[in-house]
């Protein structure tokens, strides 16, 4: 029980880190793979299938942007509506997480974990790309200035 009251501080926490960490080569070669297997436990599953459908689409967006493709903004509008979507339902998953996950037997405890780390580096992406993106580099302000 102990566990779930600290999840929301340890993720909150975890994300600041992780927001304010600096950049350092975050762009990706090659796209994380979803698990193939599920936990078998619903929260777990339902949070790392909308973790990879933003990063689907964080994925797509930093492609074009790389390939130096103008992306019209209609597009990047529709773009930044379903991924403020998939965060909200993101949020939905998180306060379920570590009970149902307590409450599994060992050999899915297991897969989840497994599933939630390769879940936290497709996040840790998205994040560092939104970071560039839209909050822009240390590089940038001093270019600016």
């Amino acid at each position: 029980m102990k566990t779930a009251n600290r999840l929301p501080q340890v993720l909150l926490i975890s994300m600041m880190l992780l927001f304010l960490s600096p950049i350092q080569g975050w762009t990706q070669e090659k796209r994380i793979k979803k698990p193939k297997r599920k936990s078998k436990i619903a929260s777990v599953d339902n949070f790392v299938n909308h973790s990879f459908e933003l990063y689907h689409k964080v994925f797509v967006y930093d492609s074009l942007i790389k390939a130096e493709v103008e992306v019209p903004v209609e597009i990047e509008d529709e773009l930044m509506e379903r991924a403020e979507r998939d965060v909200d339902s993101l949020w939905q998953e998180v306060p379920d997480i570590a009970e149902d996950i307590s409450d599994a037997p060992f050999m899915r405890q297991a897969k989840a974990t497994f599933n939630l780390n390769r879940t936290k580096n497709a996040l840790k992406f998205c994040m560092m790309a939104v970071k560039t993106y839209f909050v822009g580099t240390e590089e940038d302000e001093e270019e600016g200035n």
